[in-house]
């Protein structure tokens, strides 16, 4: 677990694919070897061959959710889902070991929101209107959390849950879901004061119905992902100042005002005081933490079951304690890698909206550790929150499967949108080369044709370019054509006649242009491309892209053949060439 954990944070400074890859895969490995390991001591623990047969469905389960997601969505985060599959895999170890019949339910609730999970992605990306529906969000958030508030069924003093058709579900642990993407079009659309009033406004509703639930650990969780979120938002700390004041003094009254949030205070205040009563759960936790010390009592061999709800409120506790604080602060740390990678996502999204939902659901997952471990060690009182992927509980499981693909598909989203922006980079560089170039882009191995005063000519005399000494041939220090040595600039190429496309002649994809007067079928034939303003330079190699040294032309029935040329390593450019019938070289 400690190589495991190691590995999730040196992915961060590996810029090359391969590494990453390597990296990947060796914690692949590793999950698999401890899960085994695991497995193999609870069978050696129970003696039962269904262990065995469980385990090799949960092998399948995790191979395949690797598989899936690499090859369905190769551009999703691999650490993301590394991390993902490791705490399902921990899960599964230590809900097996508290209660084989709860792992089995467990077991079956992952797979299904495994289903649902890989659907995300593409619901993402096909669906962009989701960005404008946040006041339905708040609507059916809100409608939820007072249906559950008037007609759920109380647990231990606290409306949580429906049970229907046998199935227990919280609808907190969807609704938090649902809040963060509300908060994120109300705070999107919030260009002044009176809109952030309002968001602030509707998010501390969906706090006090959540505090008259007395599920508190809820509340807790949306209120910080409200502050994060807003933040984030408004880049204004003096909001969060005031919401952190805001709510201190909301916590001083409800401890005034709800007996159960009294209780649960005075608990964690001093849980020895009333050890038989409201401190029992607390005190059964700090015992099995110091029990384990850094190295654990060993799977099986410690008393987790002696915590009240240990399989959903206390995982913490129950992991210190047979697997050791060490596993344990690695366990927190993995979690840590989570939300840094969230945050990550969320900085590169360029879209408000999407950056918004990812920061906020990046905040619930963390909020939601903090609280389950910090009540676990006494730091924070009691909330009665579970463990993200690691405690029994279908809602917990099937919720934040979900947040992890839709933080997924908002990455990939992301990722998408910048294979596009480099696409067009790409292609407004070739325009822009094509227009400073007359029309020819070389660097690809294109084929380019463009249409100008020379795209098409007619020639009186095919072979005149060869035969005669008029024209331009290189006329880059006085414009177009050096009127001084040459007696008809046009004479050599016939008379230009504007009309359709002429492509250019490329070679192999190099982007080079062949020399197109170099045959003599083709008479003066101009070359297609233009350069520098030169209209008719046949000098094809007289730029650096064009990378092909020019031939010697030694047939002496071209009178306008370079004798000799020489090639200084810049390819295709001439250094020195001479025309029969003149004795001054040009450069």
């Amino acid at each position: 677990m400690a190589l495991y954990t190691f590995q999730s944070y040196t992915v961060f400074h590996k810029k090359d694919d391969e590494a990453r890859e390597y990296l990947f895969m060796r914690q692949n490995m590793l999950m698999f070897m401890m899960h085994f390991v695991a497995f193999m001591v609870l069978f050696l623990n129970i003696s039962e061959t269904t262990v065995l047969l469980f385990y090799g469905a949960q092998v399948i389960y995790l191979a395949a959710v690797l598989v899936l997601f690499k090859n369905l969505y190769p551009l999703a985060s691999r650490l993301v889902i590394n991390n993902m599959c490791m705490l399902l895999c921990v899960g599964f170890i230590m809900i097996t070991r508290l209660s084989y019949d709860q792992s089995i339910k467990q077991f079956k609730i992952a797979v299904f929101a495994t289903v649902v999970a890989l659907l995300i992605p593409v619901i993402i990306r096909k669906l962009r209107f989701i960005t404008k529906m946040y006041w339905l969000y708040t609507l059916v958030g809100i409608g939820l959390l007072a249906l559950v508030a008037i007609a759920a069924r109380s647990t231990y003093g606290a409306k949580l849950s429906f049970t229907i058709g046998g199935i227990s579900i919280q609808p907190s642990e969807f609704v938090k879901i649902i809040y963060v993407f509300a908060i994120a079009g109300l705070l999107t659309h919030a260009r002044d004061f009176r809109r952030i009033v309002i968001a602030t406004g509707l998010a501390a509703l969906h706090v006090l119905i959540l505090v008259v639930s007395k599920d508190l650990g809820s509340a807790l969780i949306f209120f910080i992902t409200y502050l994060v979120m807003l933040f984030v938002s408004t880049k204004n700390p003096f909001y969060v100042l005031a919401g952190i004041l805001s709510g201190s003094v909301a916590a001083v009254g409800a401890y005034f005002l709800f007996n159960h949030v009294r209780v649960r205070v005075e608990a964690w205040q001093d849980p020895f005081q009333d050890y038989q009563g409201g401190g029992y759960q607390i005190c059964q936790s700090l015992f099995a933490i110091s029990a384990g010390g850094w190295f654990g009592t060993g799977l099986g061999q410690g008393s987790p079951g002696a915590i009240p709800f240990v399989e959903q409120d206390m995982m913490f506790s129950a992991i210190s304690e047979e697997l050791g604080s060490i596993f344990s602060i690695c366990l927190i740390l993995v979690c840590m890698s989570c939300f840094i990678m969230f945050v990550n996502i969320s900085m590169q999204l360029t879209n408000r909206f999407y950056r918004l939902v990812a920061v906020g659901l990046g905040s619930t997952y963390a909020a939601q550790v903090f609280l389950t471990v910090g009540g676990g060690i006494k730091l924070i009182p009691l909330t009665g929150v579970t463990f993200p992927l690691v405690s029994y509980g279908g809602s917990s499981v099937l919720s934040t499967l979900i947040m992890f693909s839709i933080v997924q598909g908002l990455y990939m989203l992301q990722r998408d949108e910048e294979v596009k922006s480099e696409q067009k980079r790409m292609l407004q560089e070739q325009q822009l080369y094509q227009q400073q170039n007359g029309g020819y882009y070389g660097a690809y191995g294109e084929n380019i044709a463009y249409t100008g005063e020379y795209a098409e000519h007619e020639y009186e005399d095919p072979n005149a370019s060869y035969d005669r000494y008029g024209g331009n041939r290189y006329g880059r220090e006085q414009g177009p054509y050096r009127q001084n040595q040459y007696e008809d600039p046009q004479n050599a190429y016939g008379r230009p006649k504007p009309g359709r496309k002429q492509e250019t002649y490329t070679d192999s994809g190099y982007g080079r242009a062949e020399n197109t007067y170099a045959d003599e079928g083709y008479g003066g034939m101009r070359d297609a491309f233009r350069q520098e303003g030169y209209p008719g330079s046949q000098n094809t190699n007289a730029h650096n892209k064009y990378a092909r040294r020019p031939e010697t032309y030694e047939d002496g029935r071209y009178a306008g053949n370079p004798e000799a040329f020489e090639d200084d390593g810049y390819a295709g450019t001439w250094d020195e060439f001479e025309y029969d019938g003149y004795d001054t070289p040009y450069r």
